[in-house]
Parts: structure tokens; C-alpha cells; sequence
């Protein structure tokens, strides 16, 4: 890796240039116009710069597997805090929460940076994150506090699809997402593979079930076969196993998938898919 490409990620993980997570909508954008994050936000001004950001940053650092992306998620966001980079941080925070990084977590590092990168930055990170707990509790559909036993409806439709993003291969959407307030501990959602689409690499710490509703799609553990999954499947995936979920290649897929989380973690996202893996021509 040359000079130029080593200073240009330097100054990207400290936090000046863009981040890979950000509001559903501009995920959305990035997926009808073809072009990356980086691309949309700063390729007319700073071409190069949005080249190294897609290449360096997330098509190499983020994807090594030396540590798991949670890991890398969890790093991240203890260095924008300690660096006081807010809007840096506010997209870091919602990527963390999709790596499977813990709110709970998020607030002990706040709570741990206090004594060591000073306290204002650690107040400025307590706002970042009641924002991105509120964006997050409200696209899982969690109900505003109550003092009754009321029975909760939530209206189909009535909340926003979310697109898959950089835990997914190919064209995803996440509709319907539900977490409930602890003691409960399941949540899942509605997903919506697109033909070829499909998860990355991930674990369950307590096990994950589908429920295929339509289309057809493939399943496969670690060291396993590719597995073909239709309407009216039922899939387990014990805890702890390695695996990935998603369409065929000439059929979209959608399934209902339900975990419990385990200290407040549902999943451990791992590297991609690749086509080798998908094609079921590697392990």
C-alpha cells in the first residue's frame, strides 16, 4: 500500500470523511442510483477521495477479518467520542446497533471515555446516542411507555422499510422489525431478499428461526451444503452456528426471522458471502 493510500485512510479513521451507515433514506438513494455512499456525498467535488474511501476504508479495513465488524463498530465509536466528532458519531452509533453492538454498551464506553477523554466529550456523546436509541426504538416498533397491560397493535404498513445495508449482498429490505422491552427478549422482522441477495456471514447467541412466506431461497452452515428453502419452511439455526440466508439466483425470497437476545445481543455479523460460497462451490 502506497504513501498516498496510508495517509488518505489516516485521515478517514479519524473521522473527517463520511461513514459507512447512515439515515434509511440516503441508504435507499444509494441503492436506486448505483452509487456508493462516498460517491453520492463528495465523487463530484473529491472523486479521488470517495475512490480511497470505497476502496481503502470499507472495501479493505472494514472488511479484514481480523476482527469482527462488531469489534471494528465498537472501536470506531470509543475514537469518535474521544475525537468529539458528533455527526461522525451519530452514523457510527447506528451502524454499531446493526453490527450488534449492545445500547448498553454503547453507554459503558460513553461512561468510560468520561474519565479518560474528557467530560464534554462524553456529554456530546449521551445526546448522540438518545437520538440514535429513539431512531432505533422506533423503527423496531417499540411501544411508548404505558401504565396500563393494553395490548399493542401495530398497523401493517404503518412503519417505514428499512434497506439492508453493509451486512447484506445484493437488493434487501427489513420491514416490521420488533424488539420488545425487557424482561422479553425476542425480536426479528420481515425480510425481503431480491434474486441473488443475500445475508453475511453471522451467528445467533441463543439460535435463530425462519419462516419462509414466499419465493424461494437457499441456507447454509458453516462446513455444510447449500440447503434450498420454499414457502412454509420452517429453518433453526442452533446458537452459535455460523451461517447465511437469502434468495436464489432467479427467485426473490421472503422470510420472518425471530431471535432472542442474550445481554442484550441478537447477532454477531462476520465477513460476506461471496459468489464461490453462494454458488455452493465453497465452503
Amino acid at each position: 500500500m502506497n504513501i498516498v493510500k496510508i495517509a488518505s485512510m489516516a485521515v478517514l479513521l479519524l473521522g473527517v470523511a463520511i461513514v459507512p451507515a447512515q439515515a434509511q433514506s440516503q441508504e435507499a438513494s444509494s441503492m436506486e442510483t448505483g452509487q456508493s455512499r462516498a460517491q453520492q456525498l463528495m465523487g463530484d467535488i473529491a472523486p479521488k477521495l470517495a475512490e480511497l474511501t470505497d476502496d481503502v476504508l470499507f472495501g479493505d479495513v472494514w472488511e479484514r477479518p481480523g476482527l469482527a465488524k462488531r469489534d471494528r463498530s465498537l472501536i470506531t465509536v470509543a475514537a469518535l467520542i474521544a475525537l468529539n466528532r458528533p455527526e461522525q458519531l451519530r452514523s457510527h452509533m447506528r451502524l454499531a446497533r446493526q453490527n450488534g453492538v449492545a445500547e448498553a454498551e454503547l453507554v459503558e464506553t460513553i461512561t468510560q471515555l468520561a474519565f479518560y477523554s474528557g467530560w464534554p466529550n462524553a456529554i456530546a456523546a449521551v445526546g448522540v446516542a438518545r437520538e440514535v436509541f429513539a431512531e432505533n426504538d422506533a423503527q423496531n416498533g417499540k411501544p411508548a411507555p404505558s401504565t396500563d397491560d393494553a395490548v399493542v397493535v401495530t398497523k401493517a404498513g404503518s412503519q417505514p422499510s428499512v434497506a439492508g445495508a453493509a451486512n447484506f449482498t445484493g437488493a434487501v429490505r427489513v420491514d416490521m422489525r420488533f424488539q420488545r422491552p425487557l424482561p422479553a427478549r425476542t425480536g426479528g422482522g420481515i425480510v425481503t431478499f431480491e434474486p441473488g441477495a443475500r445475508t453475511a456471514w453471522h451467528s445467533h447467541p441463543l439460535g435463530q428461526t425462519l419462516i419462509v412466506t414466499e419465493g424461494r431461497g437457499l441456507v447454509q452452515h458453516w462446513g455444510g451444503p447449500v440447503q434450498p428453502i420454499g414457502i412454509g419452511d420452517l429453518v433453526w439455526i442452533p446458537p452459535g452456528v455460523k451461517h447465511w440466508h437469502g434468495a436464489s439466483a432467479t427467485d426473490s425470497m421472503v422470510h420472518v426471522a425471530i431471535a432472542e437476545a442474550r445481554d442484550g445481543q441478537s447477532v454477531t455479523w462476520m465477513e460476506q458471502v461471496d459468489n464461490a460460497q453462494y454458488r455452493g462451490s465453497g465452503r
